[in-house]
């Protein structure tokens, strides 16, 4: 792939929160025809679909009639690897416009992949299950015990995660925290989720779809979106690997591979970078992923943050939408949404000034094991 010869040029979002009684699929027709709008296009003008799900049902139903419909599901990291299938299938000539799209509704009864609902023990991380280990929450909270054995980084610090995320949220209509300020003391008093993981430590699930619109960056030029955001570079890669080594929990993925790749690609160092958009199901996520994205060095991501670090006027403003913590959860495609807005020049309060390059993450579906998660970098640019 080279630089910037894929464009988004739609984007559409439905309504995010708890509750909302609406189905995935209906979700997911909400959020087409809110990004076939975006794009200027109508629906015979999209001949390829790549859905973030085990689903197949939905071509009848959002009427689309394109050359392939594929289905793709690697937790978290779906949503940038949607964008690589996608370009991928554009520039082999299988499509000129494939349609990323992605619902979900737990809170409204239903779960892709686990029979229409998801119960606790679905999420048991292969063998570790079978005594006991269940959840995201205990898989992610080994890696903030390791990275606080290690580095001596402390609740706290975990804490400046969320009150940094809550900051952003707080100016945001979009956000479930906004006008919900949190203080470093709101956290540490929250309920202890498993240890060392406070409830404001945590995201929540939340209602929502999201559908982006992809095509070739020549194609870009003759539509009447004038904000198309360019796929600079991305690029992959498996925590797996590191569990074989014995050293799992040092590492929150492996990140190396995929911003090397991404990085090359795109033609751009990490100072290029304006905005970083993580997947953050966990503010140890963010720490983890700061220094292993090399915006800070190891061992200090906790007091980069605290800091100010990824505040609007710090080194890398991060996760200005509020992030999955006290924004929404939709999936990896949170951080697409977001750094969309930022380039696009449509994030509100916490407009990054001047914001050309994003950095976006993707994170999950482990290999057989407790934190062996894939993981997928973006790097979107605002011009080609």
């Amino acid at each position: 792939m080279e630089r910037a010869s894929i464009a988004i040029v739609g984007m559409g979002v439905t309504k995010q929160g708890r509750a909302l009684g609406v189905t995935e699929v209906e979700l997911r027709r909400q959020a087409l025809e809110l990004a076939l709008v975006d794009a200027g296009i109508g629906r015979d003008a999209i001949d390829g679909y790549i859905l973030a799900s085990h689903e197949r049902e939905d071509l009848r139903y959002l009427g689309l009639s394109p050359n392939f419909s594929w289905p793709v599901q690697t937790g978290g990291a779906t949503a940038p690897c949607t964008f690589i299938m996608a370009a991928g299938a554009i520039l082999s000539g299988q499509a000129d416009m494939v349609a990323c799209a992605y619902a979900m509704a737990p809170s409204s009864g239903g779960m892709p992949g686990f029979g229409g609902k998801m119960s606790f023990g679905s999420l048991g991380y292969g063998y570790p299950a079978q005594v006991g280990m269940i959840g995201a929450a205990s898989a992610h909270a080994l890696h903030a015990r390791w990275h606080m054995d290690h580095y001596g980084t402390t609740s706290e610090h975990l804490g400046a995660v969320a009150v940094q995320l809550r900051d952003h949220a707080v100016n945001r209509p979009d956000a479930m925290g906004y006008g919900q300020p949190i203080t470093l003391a709101d956290h540490q008093a929250s309920p202890m989720v498993v240890d060392p993981f406070h409830m404001l430590d945590c995201c929540r699930d939340t209602d929502g779809g999201a559908v982006f619109i992809v095509t070739s960056a020549e194609r870009a030029k003759s539509m009447a979106q004038k904000h198309p955001v360019f796929l600079l570079g991305a690029g992959t890669g498996h925590n797996i690997g590191n569990w074989h080594k014995r050293d799992v929990y040092a590492h929150h993925d492996a990140i190396a591979p995929a911003i090397g790749r991404a990085l090359a690609q795109a033609g751009v160092s990490l100072g290029d970078i304006d905005t970083a958009q993580f997947y953050d199901p966990f503010t140890i996520s963010i720490i983890m992923q700061l220094e292993h994205y090399g915006f800070c060095a190891p061992g200090t991501g906790g007091p980069f943050v605290a800091d100010g670090g990824i505040s609007l006027g710090g080194k890398i403003p991060s996760n200005t939408g509020g992030g999955q913590i006290s924004g929404f959860y939709a999936a990896g495609f949170t951080p697409l949404i977001e750094a969309m807005k930022q380039l696009r020049g449509e994030a509100g309060a916490t407009q990054v000034k001047g914001a050309r390059i994003a950095l976006t993450s993707g994170h999950g579906l482990n290999g057989g094991v407790q934190n062996t998660w894939s993981h997928g970098t973006l790097i979107l640019g605002a011009e080609a």
